[in-house]
């Protein structure tokens, strides 16, 4: 039997090879190194502010400036780390619990520039400098960047709110006028929302909620049924089908004065969903609203 030879190409080829393994694993062991890294610095940094976040009214004004310090150490330490963008936050938060408004804007402006990617962020970024102009009773100002916040990430968790938010508002400072105006808009917006989400079911839950609750809030009970009877409709497979029905019984029974009609609402979450939570709750109300 002939043994083959091995050829100096070969074995060239095969430290060439194995130096790039080693090269590309000492590269993922050094990473790992530095994310754990990040992560510890991250966890003693966050350890130490805990009692500021809890009481800062009573704490020294050393601590503030040394959890400031561990904070910013983690940014420019471990800039490209998930933990440098919560540190970034963080930072905005301590200036926000010590009221210096405008240092906490400032900081929420440097996240803001540079976190563009995540809309989740820039949203929640947003509607906190928003707040901070809402403290210093800048209602202006505040009211445009709420409205800046949903017109640029409407489908955000954070953005999705803003609409109800300033409606909610208006009513709480009882300012009829622009509560009414609130209103139109947020149903403009919820209703445009839907529109364009048909396709996405979980889009249109969150859109569809919302103008519920608006519809809930003002008291428009004809207008809270119909947009509840067409998302049950629409998406009799969505969890949140049996809630739909569940609230239409509720308007019913208690704002509409309509047993016959609760009971029919109630039975169906009964008859459709009864191995959701809520089947226990239709069949108490059953009984409750004969």
């Amino acid at each position: 039997m002939k043994i083959p030879r091995i050829r100096k190409t070969d074995c060239a080829d095969y430290k060439q090879k194995l130096l790039i393994i080693v090269l590309l694993l000492s590269i993922f062991i050094i990473g790992c190194s530095r994310q754990y890294q990040a992560e510890k610095a991250f966890y003693w940094a966050r350890k130490y502010s805990e009692d500021i976040f809890k009481d800062p009214k009573n704490i020294p004004p050393f601590k503030f400036g040394q959890a400031l310090s561990n904070f910013k150490g983690i940014i420019t330490r471990y800039p490209q780390s998930p933990q440098a963008v919560e540190a970034h936050l963080l930072i905005a938060n301590l200036y926000l619990i010590q009221e210096k408004l405008t240092e906490a804007i400032n900081s929420y402006r440097q996240v803001q520039s540079l976190y563009t990617d995540n809309k989740e962020l820039q949203a929640k970024v947003l509607i906190s400098i928003a707040s901070c102009y809402q403290k210093l009773n800048d209602w202006n100002n505040a009211s445009v960047i709420f409205r800046e916040a949903f017109d640029k990430y409407p489908e955000t968790k954070a953005g999705l709110q803003i609409p109800a938010f300033l409606l909610n508002h208006y009513i709480q400072v009882k300012d009829k006028v622009n509560a009414e105006k609130a209103y139109q808009q947020a149903v403009q917006d919820y209703k445009k929302l839907l529109a364009q989400a048909l396709a996405r079911p979980q889009a249109a839950y969150g859109a569809g909620n919302m103008l519920a609750e608006c519809y809930m809030r003002m008291g428009d009970w004809a207008d809270l049924l119909a947009i509840l009877n067409g998302m049950v409709n629409k998406y009799p497979q969505s969890p949140e089908a049996p809630v739909w029905l569940m609230t239409m019984g509720a308007t019913y029974d208690v704002k509409l004065k309509d047993k016959v009609k609760a009971r029919e609402m109630y039975q169906a979450v009964k008859d459709k969903y009864n191995q959701s939570p809520w089947a226990k709750e239709a069949d108490k109300r059953l009984q409750s609203a004969r």
